[in-house]
């Protein structure tokens, strides 16, 4: 999660009962958030996709996708 203060927090779950639960918490202690990200999730910025290759506590990680040709 982007805490909205230049860095992010690393969320570590067993379940998705517990992702959730440490989700709600992080959102509470930091109400000026951005967005969450996860490692390969797939995200498009002005156009283009990327995928988010690692998410370290002040950098996040892309890489560029090739566009499917139709």
């Amino acid at each position: 999660m982007d805490t909205g203060q230049g860095r992010f927090e690393q969320i570590n779950a067993v379940n998705e009962a517990e992702l959730k639960q440490k989700m709600i918490e992080l959102e509470s202690k930091f109400p000026e958030h951005g967005g969450w990200f996860r490692e390969g999730e797939v995200i498009e910025i002005r156009g283009s996709k990327f995928r988010v290759q690692s998410v370290k506590p002040n950098q996040l990680r892309l890489k560029l996708l090739q566009r499917k040709e139709a």
